[in-house]
C-alpha cells in the first residue's frame, strides 16, 4: 500500500504526489494511489449517528483498513504517531455521501478544561477538480486547490460552538477549508461540511456528510470517484499540526 505524506502547518498540510492520469481511477494501476474506498449506495435518507446499528449491518460497507505512518519531511516530524490506523467507510444516496472513520483512543480529548490545543482531530484532503492532476506538494498549488474538511473535539478558531449535547449524539466543530499551497490554508465563508462524532468504548467514530454536488466552486463535487487523503490527531499525545498519523492518496470509488 502506498502512502504519500499529508502535513498540517498552523492546520495546513504537505502533500507529495506523483502525477495521476486524467482518468482519476488510473491511478490505482499506476500504483500512484490506493487503496479504493468503495463508496456504497443507499435509497433513503443516510445516518449522522456514528454509532447507528447500520454501520455493523450487512447492509452497511465493509470497513477499508488504513495504515497511518509518521510525518518525516518536515520540523517538527514526528516519527512515531499513536494512532497507526483507521478504519473507513463511505455510503451515498443520490443527493449525499458520508463518510465514516474510527479509531482507537483510550482518551477523550476535548472538553474545554483540557488545552485548546492539544486535542483529538481528523481530516481528509480532496483536489477541488478531481479530473485535474493531482497537486505535488504543499496542499495543492497556485491554480490546483485543494479542499480539506477538519473536525476538532472541541470549537474552532472562527467562533463556532464547542461540544453541544442533543439526544444522543455529540456534535463538534467542523471546519471546511481550501488551500492552494503551502501556509495558504483558508477557511470558506460558506460552510458545507456537516460532522457528528462520538467516543464510546474507547475509540472515536467520526461522519462527515455534505451534498454529493452544491455548486460551491471552492469545494470538491462527487461526481465520479476522486482522490481522498486522511489525517488523525491524538491530543492525550500532544499531538498538533505536523504531529499526527497520516495517509493518502487513496481513491474514493464511485460504482
Amino acid at each position: 500500500m502506498l502512502y504519500k505524506l499529508f502535513y498540517p502547518l498552523a492546520l495546513g498540510a504537505i502533500f507529495l504526489f506523483g502525477g495521476c492520469s486524467a482518468n482519476i481511477e488510473g491511478c490505482l494501476e499506476e500504483g500512484s494511489c490506493g487503496p479504493a474506498i468503495n463508496v456504497a449506495n443507499q435509497i433513503g435518507g443516510l445516518t449522522e449517528d456514528p454509532f447507528d446499528p447500520f454501520w455493523d449491518s450487512k447492509e452497511a460497507p465493509s470497513p477499508i483498513n488504513i495504515e497511518l505512518g509518521p510525518q518525516m519531511i518536515t520540523n517538527p516530524k514526528w516519527p512515531n504517531p499513536s494512532t497507526r490506523q483507521v478504519l473507513i467507510r463511505a455510503v451515498k444516496n443520490s443527493d449525499e455521501l458520508v463518510v465514516l472513520l474510527e479509531w482507537d483512543d483510550a482518551t477523550r480529548d476535548g472538553n474545554f478544561n483540557h488545552s485548546s490545543l492539544y486535542v483529538d482531530r481528523a481530516a481528509l484532503m480532496f483536489p477541488v477538480e478531481p479530473n485535474s492532476e493531482a497537486p505535488s506538494i504543499t496542499m495543492g498549488e497556485s491554480g490546483i486547490p485543494v479542499n480539506i474538511w477538519q473536525w476538532k473535539s472541541i470549537g474552532g478558531e472562527k467562533g463556532q460552538p464547542g461540544v453541544k449535547t442533543k439526544s444522543k449524539l455529540a456534535y463538534q466543530t467542523v471546519e471546511d477549508l481550501n488551500a492552494e499551497g503551502f501556509s495558504t490554508l483558508t477557511y470558506q465563508a460558506q460552510q458545507d461540511v456537516k460532522g457528528t462524532a462520538l467516543w464510546k468504548d474507547n475509540k472515536w467514530r467520526l461522519i462527515f456528510k455534505r451534498a454529493l454536488v452544491d455548486g460551491d466552486s471552492n469545494d470538491v463535487q462527487f461526481k465520479q470517484s476522486v482522490l481522498m487523503a486522511v489525517a488523525v490527531w491524538n491530543g492525550s499525545n500532544r499531538e498538533l499540526n505536523g504531529q499526527k498519523g497520516i495517509a493518502g492518496w487513496m481513491l474514493l470509488k464511485f460504482n
